[in-house]
């Protein structure tokens, strides 16, 4: 698929992956309520339990997913182009710069930038 596809289909992805693990962590904890100790009955540690993690799991699938099953079409070849979010690279002379998100071919070795920049600055490989 080309790479502006493949960028709005991460983008509704990652919406999806946010709200469908925050919901289906809900869920789980309203079918399973009667049997939970008390502590995982505290509000505080159900929104973290079954509502932050479960939406940071899926967020995290979506991740893979999108970086190694869902692959993009080089600009150049038409090979699989794999996504690489957007981070934080040391300068040259000093400090960081950020780098947009970047596609790299695995057939032909081109890295195709993006104007775009995604909200993590973890260095991904």
């Amino acid at each position: 698929m080309p790479i502006t596809l493949h960028l709005i289909l991460l983008f509704l992805a990652q919406i999806t992956a946010l709200l469908g693990g925050f919901m289906l962590g809900m869920f789980v904890h309203e079918a399973s309520e009667a049997l939970l100790p008390d502590i995982l009955q505290v509000k505080e540690v159900v929104f973290i339990v079954f509502g932050m993690v479960p939406a940071a799991l899926a967020l995290l699938v979506k991740d893979y997913v999108f970086r190694n099953l869902i692959t993009a079409l080089c600009p150049k070849c038409g090979g699989r182009s794999k996504y690489r979010a957007s981070r934080k690279e040391k300068a040259i002379l000093c400090g960081y710069k950020k780098v947009p998100i970047t596609y790299h071919c695995q057939e032909c070795g081109y890295v195709h930038r993006t104007r775009i920049y995604s909200s993590s600055s973890a260095n991904h490989h």
